[in-house]
């Protein structure tokens, strides 16, 4: 008969394997981006402004090395525009990259648009820099996590379903 330390044991490794087999998201410390990363105050739009490139992937090998290639950017403007390079669109699932946006897009602080409890820039009225572009014009708005208490702040983009623990960080660079 087992031991009653070994129940107590057992339950916690019982919990996250049905959490696992349902799909459900990790629980909060085992998921990324951590809660605690989330801004949590209004940050200055001046420490916004910059540079963003990848400093970290949550993909499957195929599509983290695929996007890796075009090497993505976001420039953040204190004009409240952002010019975007090779940035990816994927489908609904998140499975695939439909197409990359280059050209700019306004943005705006928002603290309400997405299931986190902090602060996100609002990406919307997409402006392609050239007339043939695969995304096309588009007047959607996506939003893109703040994560960090301070300056530099980090995005992070959320890919295909919220509980499915995949996106992609992006760091502020030296100009």
């Amino acid at each position: 008969m087992a031991s009653s330390k070994q129940r107590l044991l057992a339950l916690p490794f019982l919990t996250l394997l049905g959490c696992m087999l349902t799909s459900c998201r990790p629980p909060p410390l085992m998921s990324y981006p951590w809660f605690w990363d989330y801004t949590r105050a209004r940050p200055k739009e001046a420490d916004l402004s910059g540079r963003y490139k990848i400093l970290k992937v949550r993909l499957s090998a195929e599509l983290a090395k695929s996007l890796q290639e075009r090497d993505p950017s976001v420039t953040v403007n204190v004009d409240n525009t952002a010019v975007l390079a090779n940035f990816p669109s994927f489908d609904g699932f998140g499975d695939r990259i439909d197409c990359n946006r280059s050209g700019t897009a306004d943005w705006s602080l928002d603290k309400d648009l997405g299931a986190s409890s902090g602060w996100q820039l609002a990406f919307e009225n997409y402006r392609p820099s050239t007339a043939s572009a695969a995304c096309g014009q588009e007047n959607a708005l996506w939003p893109v996590l703040l994560l960090g208490q301070k300056p530099p702040y980090r995005l992070y983009l959320t890919v295909g379903d919220p509980d499915s623990d995949t996106g992609i960080e992006f760091q502020k660079t030296a100009r």
